[in-house]
């Protein structure tokens, strides 16, 4: 106990926000155990070899290190992710994306072909294959490490039978649909301004690669892409649904309806920031809650 309250005002002393739960974390790693045993066995001796690693850890988070980074995994709503260096971290605030995504109306069947734009370490798409069991994903990921990481979490998921992998982007030359198309598009696009990269915390400046945080001048680029794209791959009454800045709320859902998108809906996340916005494409004049937001 003694040494997670000197490390945990270590922490709070180099800015980390939560620092006694990132204390109690990285020691957990270290010795193998849950947060409830580290206080049921709260005198246990920590012999050398397991202080100087739990040093080690908590100097790297004083640093500013992530700590999904150091622990090499994140939970996402009931499953575990592996993460690494020089991929995207999931982060909570996502969550949100998945759950709305799970709500949608497919006419009361489960959606049967997904595609995701920038797959990351696979939480998003993979969440899905996991709730619809019959369901298939097309991801693609500009970077190579991103793929990887993701077919490794598909394959402890047990759903990398229904996986497709790409590298590069679909919005130069979107995937050959399936019949009838997509039935959704989801993403969790780069949505931060240029001008607003430096001022992110760094966790994220420093360890997420810039392609999936760089949303250019207005952080709505890739979000045009997506509106662009989706409206050739999606089958009628299919969905497109991501993720955005919570100063965005206005803005991503405006942009869906000026590119004729109905039944365009923005939610909040756990914090009530506005994080999620949908659209729904094709003819839909016999549904009378076409085009409300």
């Amino acid at each position: 106990m003694e040494l997670i309250k000197v490390s945990a005002e270590y922490l709070a002393d180099h800015g980390v926000d939560n620092p006694r739960l990132d204390a109690e974390l990285l020691l957990g790693q270290v010795l193998e155990m849950d947060r409830l045993h580290l206080y049921l066995d709260h005198d246990r001796p920590v012999v050398p070899a397991e202080l100087q690693r739990y040093r080690e850890l908590i100097r790297r988070r004083g640093q500013r290190v992530p700590l999904q980074l150091l622990l090499g995994h994140t939970q996402i709503l009931d499953h575990d992710f592996g993460v690494r260096e020089g991929v995207f971290i999931p982060r909570p605030e996502t969550e949100t994306l998945i759950l709305r995504a799970q709500e949608l109306d497919f006419s009361g069947a489960s959606p049967g072909n997904l595609l995701e734009v920038g797959v990351g370490s696979g939480c998003v798409g993979l969440s899905l294959l996991r709730h619809w069991p019959e369901a298939r994903l097309v991801a693609y990921d500009l970077n190579p490490r991103a793929l990887e990481l993701t077919r490794e979490n598909a394959r402890a998921l047990e759903v990398e039978s229904r996986l497709v992998l790409r590298e590069g982007s679909p919005f130069a030359s979107p995937p050959s649909t399936p019949p009838g198309g997509f039935d959704l598009v989801v993403s969790n696009p780069p949505y931060i301004r240029t001008e607003d990269l430096d001022r992110l915390e760094a966790e994220v400046r420093d360890h997420d690669p810039t392609e999936a945080l760089d949303g250019g001048p207005d952080g709505l680029d890739a979000i045009r892409g997506l509106s662009r794209m989706a409206q050739r791959v999606l089958r009628s009454g299919g969905w497109l649904i991501f993720e955005h800045g919570s100063d965005q709320g206005e803005s991503a859902p405006g942009l869906l309806r000026e590119d004729g998108w109905r039944e365009v809906r923005v939610f909040t996340d756990l914090a009530g920031r506005w994080r999620v916005s949908c659209g729904r494409w094709g003819d839909l004049r016999g549904d009378s809650s076409a085009n409300q937001g």
